[in-house]
């Protein structure tokens, strides 16, 4: 009976409110954006949370160019991760990827190119020649490259994406003869190389490709490395279908937190408003937003009462560190919701609610609520001191 007591006293499920208000006061915020005009699509992300801050036209699948390379690319370094190959490999340029039409890094047929070089060959000049290299280094035959090509992206879960070779080239005037996705797939295409094989960049920074043994220099084909201060990445298209495309990427370090922006400008009808529509969309991220961790895992969140437990009041943390880029006068609540019975013992890191995390009151994301120590049940002379201090209360 005296168990009963301290055993069945009552935990609010809804315990604590926390109120977090985020004003960011910036005398250079743009405000709203709005670039739709002359594009065929456009999307500012955040690489780490995926978190869309802009976007236009993302679900129609468009042509995508040599946007196309960046799959070239994620196949081969699979490759290269499975121990498959290396790029130190050498490789023997067939007479068909000699004869590779379009933007070129100059192949000859029976020529040995290391493959770390095709890679900048195909990123940094967009060398169709390159890509077809790499696609029949890879998959032994171009064909069955391509096959890998669309596997990979039924794995990343890209429905829109349908790929016919491995650069983007046109082979008809047909809508089947084109590569095509939308530009929310080119998101989680772009956010998929750069989680797992960010020394992507390394190569897509280089303004100028400068090879002296084959008396080649040649500026990269990405215009805003010359013009957007610390954009690194990543990759042009184009072809008369697709118009002019660019992913780009730069990274955001002026705040306590680290982020890194990605930004898709699809189908611009000329090289200047292509640049132009990708410098306000990034000058847009950096000035309006900016990374915050609301939860932390080593920080006490939450203090609950278990009354059976040795120590009765328990500390409460977060399962998992939570960031998110925050606009200018969002708010942002996090709600603790317990489970119906906590009781004692506990393991250590078990879950015993949750942590909701509410953007203007609707909700954006949750985490598991723990403890962070074992959990002991009270013994019979706890529960007694215990049962008389209450009496005295």
């Amino acid at each position: 009976m005296l168990e009963d007591i301290f055993v069945t006293r009552k935990i609010n499920k809804i315990l604590s409110l926390f109120i977090l208000i985020i004003m960011v006061t910036n005398t250079f915020a743009f405000g709203e954006i709005n670039v739709a005009q002359n594009i065929k699509g456009a999307l500012l992300g955040d690489l780490e949370t995926g978190e869309i801050l802009y976007e236009y036209n993302i679900n129609e699948q468009l042509a995508i160019a040599s946007i196309s390379k960046l799959m070239t690319y994620t196949v081969m370094m699979d490759a290269v991760k499975d121990g498959k190959i290396t790029l130190d490999d050498n490789v023997v340029i067939s007479g068909h990827t000699a004869a590779t039409e379009g933007s070129e890094f100059g192949l000859l047929s029976g020529e040995t190119v290391k493959l770390s070089m095709l890679v900048k060959g195909m990123l940094v000049v967009s060398g169709n020649d390159c890509a077809t290299a790499i696609a029949e280094y890879v998959g032994k035959t171009e064909d069955n490259f391509v096959k890998m090509m669309n596997e990979k992206a039924s794995e990343i879960g890209l429905l829109s994406a349908s790929f016919i070779n491995p650069h983007g080239l046109p082979i008809n005037d047909s809508d089947t003869g084109q590569n095509h996705m939308s530009v929310s797939d080119i998101y989680k295409l772009v956010r998929n190389v750069l989680t797992n094989y960010p020394e992507i960049l390394e190569v897509t920074k280089l303004k100028e490709l400068v090879v002296p043994e084959r008396n080649f220099s040649r500026k990269a084909t990405n215009p805003v490395l010359e013009v957007i201060e610390g954009v690194d990445g990543l990759k042009t298209g184009f072809t008369d279908e697709a118009g002019l495309c660019l992913v780009s990427t730069m990274p955001i370090t002026e705040n306590e937190q680290d982020y890194r922006l990605i930004c898709i400008v699809m189908g611009s009808q000329t090289e200047e408003g292509r640049v132009k529509k990708t410098k306000e969309l990034l000058e847009y991220g950096k000035n309006n937003f900016k990374c915050h961790k609301l939860l932390s895992k080593e920080e006490i969140i939450d203090k609950v009462n278990i009354s059976n437990s040795k120590d009765e009041i328990v500390d409460v943390y977060p399962a998992e560190d939570y960031s998110r880029l925050i606009k200018n006068d969002e708010k942002i609540t996090t709600n603790i919701s317990y489970n119906n019975t906590v009781k004692a013992p506990i393991a250590q890191g078990d879950k015993i609610g949750t942590v909701s995390i509410l953007l203007n009151d609707e909700e954006i994301g949750q985490v598991d609520a723990v403890v962070n120590k074992k959990i002991e049940k009270a013994n019979i002379f706890v529960k007694v001191f215990r049962f008389f201090g209450n009496l005295f209360v």
